[in-house]
C-alpha cells in the first residue's frame, strides 16, 4: 500500500467527488488525550446525527460486533478502552461542514489543541442503550495506536439491522469486521482482503485527501449501497503533521488599482502553507451579491483570478480565504475596492460605428483609419473602388469616379471622405487619403461558413475554408470562375475569382496560374481570403490575389480508414500527465470520440464533428471528463464512433486507457 506521508505535491486537493453520505476525514491515534476523529458532511443537505452511532467496541473473539445492536446482545465488547455511543438527539451537522469529536473528555481536548471540539465522548455522546453505560471508562484511552477498527453507522431503533455510514481499519487486518453469511447483510470484502490504514507517531495524524477512491458503491451494506469494507485505504488517505499552522496569505494585489466599469479586474495572492494547500478563493461582495471566485496557482506561492467587468460603478468588498489538507483556514482583512464610471467615453470612431449607424452619417464628412485589405483595380478596373478595414471587423468601400492605384494592400491610411449609401452599399467617397505607414496587418475575421452566408460581412475581408464540392470556370460574358466550397457543418458558399484579378485567368479568360489550377480541384479542402459579397441573394467570397487562396491541412490528409490507438501505458491526470492517441476517419463522415467508464457510463467527449476530407490525427487527453474533473483511477474505453454521410453506414473501434494512481 501506498499511502500518502507528509507533503507528496504542493497543492493536494480535496476530492470528495459526488458523496452522498458522511466520512471521515481526520483521525488521531496517539498520543492518548489527543484522540479524536473529524467527520464531514460532503453533501448538500444537512445530515441529523439522532439515529447515528459511534463504536471501536469489537470483540472477534468473543463474537461481539456493533451490528447486533439491534438483538440487544453482544453488540460491543464492554471493555474499558471500548465505547459504542450514540449522537445526541437532534444534533445536525451541516451541508459542507466537518465536526471533531474528541474521544476524550473537553478538558483535554482544549488542554492538547487549546480549543473546544464540537462533540466529546464523555461529555456529550449518549449511551447506545438507555440504562446501561457503554462508554467504557472516563479514565481510559480509547483507540488502539497499533491496530484496531473505528465505525460510524445508522440504526432507527426498530430495523433487525443497521447501516453502515464509514468504516475505518488501521495496523493489520486482526479488527476487520465481515458481516457475510449474516442474517440480513450483504456480503462485506473478506477480513483478510481488505486494505487498513497505517499508524502514525505522535505529533501526527491520519487525514482523507480524496473520496472513497476506488470503493465498491453498490451491493454492500452502506446506507446507500457501498460496501464500506472495501475502501482502498491507500489511494484515499495519508499521514501528515499534527502539529499543522493556518496558511499564510500575504501581498493581496488588484490590478488596475481604479477600475472602471468595463475593465476586467484581475486579483493576486501570496499564499504559503507547510501541509499544502486545499483551496484559496476570493470572495467578492457587488450590488448585495456575494460571489466565490477559486484562484489559480501560477509560480511558485503565487494565485490569481480575473473577474470581469462589473459594467456598474460602486464599492467592491472582497477578501481571500486559504484552507490547507488539514482543514485549517485563514482569511484576509476585508477590503474596498471602488468601481468607477469611465473618465473619457471611446472618441475614435470606427467602420463598425458607421456600419451600424449608416443613416446617421450619411453626407456627413469624416476622418477615420483603418488598413487596406484590396486596392482599386481589383475588383474593378475603370473606377476606384477599393476596401478598407480596421479592428472592429468591418470593412467598407473606398470609392473614386477616377482609378486611383496610388495605394496598396496593407498601407495603413488615414481618410477623409463623405459617407454615402449607394444602391445599399456603404462606402467612403473619399477626397484624400494619407498613407501613415506600409506593410501593415491584414485585419481578418475567420468564419464559418453559416456565419458568412449570413451576408453580414458584406466589404469584409474575411476567412473561410471548406471542401471544393463544384466549379465552372468563365466562359461567354462570365467574367468569373466559381468555385463551390461546403465546410463540416454542410453549409455552403461562393468563391469568385474575377478574371480582371489575374489570380487564376486574364481577361481573355486564359488560365495564367496552373499550380492554382491543380489546386482549385473538386475534393481539395481549402482555405481562402477575400472580401464579403452577394449575387441574387447568395454569398460569395472574392479573392484579389492567389495568396488569398491555399490547401488547408488539418492532421494528415489521405485516404484512411477508422482507426484508434491509445499509448499502452499507464498516466496520472493528477500529476499534470496526459496520454497520446491516434485515430483516423475516411472522407464525408461524422466522427465522434468519446470515453466511457468501465460500466460503460459516458464520462466526456473528445470529437464531434463532421468532416469531408479523409484525416489522420495525433493528439492527448487529460484525464478529465465533460465538466473538466480530474477522473479516479480505473479503466476506461476509448469510442470511435464513424457514420458516413451517403450511406449511413455506422462504424466503430475502441481502446483501453488507464488512469493509474499516485505512488509513494
Amino acid at each position: 500500500m501506498n499511502f500518502m506521508r507528509g507533503l507528496i505535491y504542493l497543492s493536494p486537493i480535496f476530492l470528495f467527488g459526488d458523496l452522498d453520505h458522511l466520512i471521515f476525514s481526520e483521525l488521531v491515534l496517539t498520543p492518548s488525550n489527543s484522540e479524536y476523529v473529524k467527520i464531514t458532511n460532503p453533501t448538500d443537505s444537512d445530515i441529523d446525527l439522532s439515529n447515528y452511532y459511534l463504536t471501536d467496541g469489537t470483540d472477534i473473539g468473543n463474537g461481539e460486533f456493533y451490528y447486533q445492536l439491534p438483538s440487544g446482545t453482544d453488540y460491543w465488547s464492554g471493555s474499558s478502552s471500548d465505547f459504542i455511543c450514540r449522537f445526541p438527539s437532534g444534533y445536525t451537522i451541516s451541508a459542507g461542514v466537518s465536526i471533531t469529536v474528541s474521544l476524550r473528555d473537553s478538558s483535554k481536548y482544549a488542554s492538547e489543541f487549546g480549543e473546544n471540539a464540537d462533540l466529546t465522548l464523555n461529555d456529550d455522546l449518549l449511551d447506545a442503550v438507555d440504562d446501561e453505560s457503554t462508554k467504557g471508562s472516563s479514565a481510559a484511552p480509547k483507540l488502539g495506536n497499533t491496530n484496531e477498527t473505528l465505525i460510524l453507522f445508522y440504526w432507527d431503533g426498530s430495523s433487525t439491522t443497521v447501516k453502515d455510514i464509514d468504516y475505518l481499519l488501521w495496523g493489520d487486518n486482526s479488527f476487520a469486521i465481515d458481516k457475510t453469511g449474516v442474517d440480513g447483510y450483504q456480503s462485506d470484502t473478506p477480513a483478510g482482503s481488505q486494505a487498513y490504514l497505517p499508524i502514525h507517531n505522535t505529533d501526527e495524524k491520519l487525514v482523507r485527501i480524496s473520496g472513497e477512491g476506488s470503493e465498491n458503491q453498490n451491493g454492500g451494506n452502506g446506507i446507500t449501497g457501498h460496501d464500506e469494507t472495501s475502501e482502498s485505504f491507500g489511494e484515499t488517505w495519508g499521514v501528515f503533521s499534527l502539529v499543522s499552522s493556518k496558511p499564510e496569505i500575504s501581498a493581496v494585489t488588484v490590478s488596475p488599482e481604479s477600475p472602471t466599469t468595463e475593465e476586467t479586474i484581475t486579483f493576486t495572492a501570496t499564499v504559503t502553507d507547510d501541509e499544502g494547500l486545499s483551496s484559496v478563493k476570493l470572495t467578492t461582495i457587488f450590488q448585495s451579491d456575494t460571489t466565490s471566485h477559486t484562484m489559480n496557482q501560477g509560480d511558485g506561492d503565487q494565485f490569481s483570478v480575473s473577474i470581469n467587468p462589473l459594467e456598474q460603478s460602486g464599492s467592491l468588498i472582497y477578501y481571500v480565504v486559504a484552507v490547507d489538507v488539514t482543514g485549517l483556514s485563514e482569511t484576509t482583512n476585508v477590503f474596498s475596492l471602488t468601481i468607477s464610471e469611465p473618465s473619457e467615453p471611446p472618441q475614435e470612431l470606427t467602420i463598425a460605428d458607421l456600419i451600424n449607424n449608416i443613416d446617421d452619417y450619411v453626407g456627413e464628412q469624416i476622418e477615420i483609419d483603418g488598413v487596406v485589405t484590396v486596392p482599386a483595380g481589383k475588383l474593378r478596373t475603370t473606377f476606384t473602388e477599393a476596401f478598407l478595414q480596421d479592428e472592429s471587423g468591418k470593412g467598407i468601400i473606398l470609392y473614386n469616379s477616377s482609378l486611383d492605384t496610388s495605394f496598396h494592400r496593407g498601407d495603413s491610411v488615414m481618410v477623409t471622405a463623405e459617407v454615402d449609401e449607394f444602391d445599399g452599399k456603404p462606402e467612403l467617397i473619399y477626397s484624400n487619403i494619407q498613407i501613415l505607414k506600409g506593410n501593415a496587418k491584414i485585419p481578418t475575421v475567420e468564419l464559418s461558413i453559416s456565419e458568412f452566408n449570413t451576408l453580414e460581412y458584406n466589404y469584409t475581408f474575411v476567412k473561410i475554408w471548406g471542401k471544393i464540392t463544384e466549379r465552372s470556370d468563365p466562359y461567354g460574358t462570365n467574367a468569373g470562375a466559381n468555385i463551390t466550397i461546403q465546410d463540416e457543418s454542410g453549409e455552403q458558399s461562393i468563391v469568385r475569382i474575377w478574371a480582371s484579378t489575374g489570380v487564376l485567368h486574364n481577361d481573355s479568360f486564359e488560365l495564367v496560374n496552373e499550380s492554382l489550377d491543380s489546386l482549385l480541384q473538386v475534393g481539395t479542402m481549402i482555405e481562402v481570403s477575400g472580401i464579403g459579397g452577394s449575387y441574387s441573394g447568395t454569398s460569395q467570397l472574392q479573392p484579389a490575389y492567389a495568396s488569398d487562396i491555399y490547401e488547408k491541412l488539418e492532421g494528415t490528409s489521405g485516404d484512411f480508414e477508422i482507426y484508434l490507438k491509445v499509448a499502452p501505458y499507464p498516466f496520472v491526470p493528477q500529476l499534470g500527465e496526459q496520454i497520446n492517441f491516434e485515430y483516423s476517419f475516411p472522407d464525408d463522415a461524422r466522427i465522434k470520440l468519446r470515453v466511457f467508464d468501465a460500466t460503460g457510463r459516458y464520462v466526456t467527449t473528445l470529437y464531434d464533428e463532421y468532416r469531408g476530407i479523409s484525416f489522420y490525427k495525433e493528439t492527448s487527453w487529460n484525464g478529465r471528463d465533460a465538466l473538466n474533473r480530474v477522473l479516479p483511477p480505473g479503466v476506461y474505453i476509448m469510442h470511435l464512433e464513424v457514420t458516413d454521410t451517403k450511406t449511413g453506414t455506422l462504424n466503430t473501434d475502441t481502446a483501453p486507457v488507464v488512469i493509474g494512481v499516485i505512488g509513494r
